[in-house]
């Protein structure tokens, strides 16, 4: 349990290092990690749980498609933008993926409602993207800390395993881009500085690596948590 507790504190710094931290979202919209525990368990409560995500996240495609609709009309509109033709294109572009990404969402709302309901309906196209979490908000240092602490099922556990392993193949690429940053400034040293360059990217290299080890030690650690019993 010791192991456990100090595996969860080092996840939580992983995700600290990660990235810039999701602001909290107060319009329905949960993060992926909440929403892969969800899926993962199945019951008609989760299944409930996840039309109500997917109707906040089916309005907030929505209200992008009108953003990008607008947008479009203004830029095709205004002869002072020389480039207001392509812009106007783009969004327009855009306004299509956020309403074709609503519609699905709207889809996944009576799928995962009739299977609140008992029911055995079919998935509709996209289904296992947007149960992947697609649409779904980044998970904070405080989600994760807060799953990882009150995690006592398996599909807690398994939900927390795929966010590590992620994270791992996330930390293990950048660790990989530093270290050919570094290995970039060493062939090209005539420049003044560039051992210091290439030194500072062998840091954040072997910073991503430990980071890595952590994320894949705690993925672990879930996984054989989640099979325990």
């Amino acid at each position: 349990m010791k192991r456990f507790a100090r595996l969860l504190i080092a996840g939580a710094a992983v995700l600290v290092m990660a990235s810039p931290l999701a602001a909290q979202s107060s319009s329905g919209v949960l993060n992926s990690l909440e929403v892969k525990r969800l899926v993962t368990e199945g019951t008609p409560a989760a299944n409930a749980a996840l039309a109500k995500h997917f109707g906040a996240l089916a309005d907030k495609y929505a209200t992008e498609a009108t953003a990008h609709t607008a947008m479009a009309s203004a830029y095709s509109g205004n002869p002072n933008h020389s480039f207001g033709g392509g812009m106007s294109v783009h969004c327009k572009k855009l306004a299509e993926l956020a309403t074709d990404s609503a519609k699905t969402a709207r889809e996944m709302v009576t799928y995962h409602t009739n299977l609140a309901a008992g029911a055995a309906p079919e998935a509709p196209k996209g289904a296992a993207t947007f149960d992947a979490g697609k649409g779904a908000r980044a998970p904070t240092s405080e989600d994760v800390k807060r799953l990882a602490t009150a995690a006592h099922t398996p599909s807690a556990h398994h939900a927390l395993e795929w966010y590590f392993v992620t994270l791992a193949k996330q930390k293990t690429a950048e660790a990989n881009d530093h270290a050919s940053m570094a290995n970039t400034f060493r062939v090209n040293g005539q420049r003044r500085g560039s051992e210091f360059a290439a030194m500072h990217c062998d840091s954040l290299a072997k910073q991503a690596r430990d980071a890595a080890k952590e994320a894949t030690a705690s993925a672990e650690l879930h996984r054989q948590l989640a099979n325990v019993g």
